[in-house]
């Protein structure tokens, strides 16, 4: 008895099997194809997503910025919540001026979404107040003009810092529009400067920040505050710190400096990047959960699949099983035999099914939003995928080859 030799045999007629049916072998391994496919075109996606924010979050200072937003007064203090002025200009003077542990402060003033109107042209961005110190914190590049300065603060000056987005829609056929004007609400503001796109992955070769950073558009938080809100409120104050070990000491004058100026009231709260680092981590991980999920789902749909087909190649190959035993086939013979085909079916269903998840992917990217963020080639889900697939072929190919294995070779000869 050679095992080695025995399990080469069957794997041998197996494939003959499988290769004498073809259509039936395609229909059979058609859930696995798709359950591979669509498991690594979504992770490559997530994956896209995921990477994406992480390089904002570098970008944008990373561990070492702070942001101090508005919130409820605890119950406690409900009933003189009213003393409190909120979020306002005083206390971005007040972090700048006490605390000399914040290496960079600056207001967000958020007028959210603008319709910006410019050459007879319309396009809708975002618009945000901020201070020069914003240059420092975000991190990122002026490919023209300069950034808003002191002076500008000073001034209220009428002046604009925008992204790429706003120089391709409105002056098209123009690489700079610094000193072009474009109009917001009936007033006028002056380019001064213009960002540069987000930035190419040298490995991809397309951009590799979400396409909103590009759609972001600065004025002078003073302007904003005088010229669209009319009062000195802010929505939230983003922090640099000097280094790591000086963030907690950091936090706690933050803390005690706006306790002064909210009179007490605790209307505020101090988030850091950390924070911000473990939801993402959620996210990543509740995607994770349920992509997998549903990936397991598709496979063991597949899977049960096959054993459909199994099971009906069974039933239509009685007298064949019974011919082979008669004349010396053993009852192991047939049962490799058999799980043999199920498990090339299973092999060959993963590896259509990454070649097709390649596919959705180029697909994704073109049709999908952002789809230049899609991950390349997400290799961890696909050595997960075709190991699963394979794993279900298997399990799904044992009781059909039980069943033929165990069929007695008399009953099996008078099978009509």
């Amino acid at each position: 008895m050679n095992p080695i030799g025995d399990l080469y045999t069957g794997a041998s007629n197996g494939l003959s099997e499988v290769w004498s049916n073809k259509v039936r072998t395609l229909l059979s391994m058609s859930g696995i194809i798709l359950g591979v496919a669509a498991l690594v075109a979504m992770v490559g996606i997530v994956q896209g997503m995921l990477g994406s924010m992480r390089a904002s979050f570098e970008s944008s200072g990373g561990v070492l910025r702070l942001e101090v937003h508005s919130r409820e007064a605890p119950e406690s203090q409900q009933h003189i919540a009213g003393i409190s002025p909120g979020m306002t200009w005083r206390d971005v003077i007040a972090i700048g001026e006490a605390i000399p542990l914040a290496a960079f402060v600056t207001p967000i003033v958020d007028m959210r979404w603008e319709r910006f109107i410019a050459n007879g042209r319309r396009e809708g961005a975002m618009f945000k107040g901020v201070t020069p110190d914003f240059g420092s914190i975000s991190q990122r590049e002026l490919e023209y003009g300069r950034f808003i300065a002191d002076s500008d603060i000073d001034s209220k000056a009428p002046v604009i810092v925008v992204g790429s987005y706003l120089v391709t829609t409105l002056f098209k056929g123009k690489q700079s529009a610094v000193g072009e004007q474009v109009r917001v609400r009936g007033q006028v503001y002056t380019i001064i400067g213009q960002y540069e796109a987000t930035p190419i992955d040298g490995l991809s070769g397309r951009r590799r920040s979400w396409n909103w950073e590009d759609r972001i558009n600065y004025t002078p938080a003073t302007t904003a505050m005088s010229r669209y809100m009319g009062n000195d409120k802010v929505d939230q104050i983003d922090v640099l710190a000097s280094s790591v070990e000086t963030m907690p000491d950091l936090i706690e004058q933050i803390q005690n400096t706006l306790t002064q100026t909210h009179r007490g009231i605790q209307d505020f709260e101090v988030r850091t990047q950390d924070e911000q680092m473990a939801e993402l981590k959620k996210l990543e991980n509740s995607f994770t959960y349920s992509l997998g999920g549903i990936a397991g789902i598709s496979l063991l749909v597949g899977g049960i699949g096959i054993m459909n087909v199994m099971l009906a190649s069974v039933s239509e190959r009685i007298r064949e099983i019974g011919v082979r035993k008669a004349i010396g086939a053993r009852s192991h013979d047939i049962f490799i035999q058999f799980l043999a085909e199920a498990v090339v079916i299973s092999v060959l269903g993963g590896l259509f099914g990454l070649v097709a998840s390649v596919g959705l992917l180029s697909v994704a990217r073109e049709v999908i939003p952002q789809g230049q963020n899609i991950s390349n080639m997400p290799v961890t889900a696909m050595f997960y995928g075709f190991i699963f697939s394979s794993l279900i072929g298997l399990a799904s190919g044992i009781y059909p080859a039980m069943r033929a294995s165990r069929l007695d070779p008399i009953d099996a000869l008078r099978y009509e």
